[in-house]
């Protein structure tokens, strides 16, 4: 039942803060009109960059630490529950397996209450035990968000018993315009992140973890000898691997090829300095750095996993962007190689058709469909 003048409430659960979320947080923003978000944290204590609670939304962050998370802490489900009867909760929008777990058993006490998750990445049903718990709680859950169709296959594949139906495909969506702003310059960007002017400059932006396949692309880039063709790599990201994947470059005789720039606040900025971008992930779900890439105009090489084929396979089809094997070094510097031979003219053509693609993932598709999905599990 809708509360406070036909608003609908929507309590969104997060089993911890770990940095702003601008596709969560684009959300949120985009449905304010009808809408009363909660964004409640399972754990404290309270962010000061967390950006919601500054701009006026209500968050609440629940007295916990992760230690207590680690077991089963029914008092998690009280204080749930306790939101949802105080603020007439009408829909639980529950992020990641921890904070679903906690929500299920809240929603099990509130049986007018709708809950929804979404599922981002691929092999999230991978242990017996979290297949298990799935069989559990799922059955209390009304709808199944996956980010691409790969997302979706892959939790049927995974839960058997589950309806497809219960399933929905909600494609990520990005600002558009915030890659098309005016100061958006190559000698800027190029500046700023402390680049070579001069030359082809690919750039790759993901933490720095085996799944994002980083190793693979400074063997291929070795390999296929782009830095001799005057080629630079720069890969914006953190992670465990930084210092193993310095001391690769240096082995494979390309560290004054490569730069790692670290985190990197701004992205547009960041892609605006580049002529290409390398995806080559061993596994994705649907990832935010590609549609990015796309936005900014950029050529793109990704491996063919997970979703990154629904965003690329047209592209490709037309030779605008190039899809290869996971892990393989040799089509991955080929490909690049090809895309640094393009002329004027198809290089020109081929931006003209990335940002034709990259339209089909205006945020604003991403927000009306949610508003849509929302108001259909209202009326049901």
């Amino acid at each position: 039942m809708k509360d406070r003048d036909g608003e609908i409430t929507i309590l969104h659960v997060w089993s911890s803060f770990k940095g702003d979320y601008p596709l969560f947080n684009r959300i949120v923003h985009g449905l304010h009109q009808g809408y009363r978000h909660i964004v409640c944290y399972l754990t404290g204590p309270p962010a000061e960059e967390e950006t919601l609670s500054r701009e006026g939304y209500a968050v609440r962050w629940l007295p916990f630490d992760k230690k207590d998370l680690r077991n089963f802490t029914y008092r998690v489900v009280r204080e749930l529950d306790l939101i949802i009867k105080t603020e007439e909760v009408d829909i639980i929008h529950a992020q990641r397996h921890k904070s679903v777990f906690y929500a299920s058993l809240a929603a099990r006490k509130n049986s007018r209450v709708r809950l929804v998750t979404t599922v981002h990445g691929l092999k999230r049903s991978r242990s017996l035990f979290r297949k298990i718990g799935n069989r559990i709680l799922w059955p209390r859950i009304n709808r199944i968000i996956a980010v691409s169709e790969a997302v979706k296959t892959d939790i049927l594949l995974t839960n058997r018993w589950l309806p497809a139906d219960l399933v929905e495909v909600v494609y990520n969506g990005i600002d558009l315009a915030a890659f098309a702003g005016n100061d958006l310059d190559k000698t800027t960007g190029r500046a700023f992140f402390g680049l070579p002017q001069q030359g082809w400059l690919w750039g790759a932006v993901g933490r720095l973890a085996p799944v994002k396949g980083h190793d693979v692309l400074l063997k291929a880039w070795a390999a296929s000898g782009i830095g001799k063709r005057g080629g630079h790599l720069a890969i914006a990201g953190e992670g465990k691997l930084r210092a193993e994947l310095t001391d690769l470059a240096q082995e494979l005789g390309i560290a004054k090829e490569v730069s790692l720039v670290g985190h990197v606040a701004d992205i547009p900025k960041f892609l605006a300095a580049l002529d290409g971008f390398a995806m080559p992930s061993r596994h994705e779900g649907f990832p935010l750095a590609v549609l990015e890439a796309l936005a900014a105009g950029l050529p793109v090489v990704a491996s063919k996993v997970g979703g990154i084929p629904e965003i690329l396979a047209t592209l490709a089809d037309k030779g605008q962007a190039f899809l290869v094997p996971a892990e393989n070094e040799q089509e991955l510097g080929g490909a690049m190689g090809q895309v640094m031979a393009w002329s004027e003219s198809e290089r020109n053509e081929a931006v003209a058709g990335i940002k034709e693609q990259a339209r089909q993932f205006d945020g604003n598709r991403m927000i009306a469909r949610m508003d849509c999905l929302y108001h259909e599990l209202m009326m049901k």
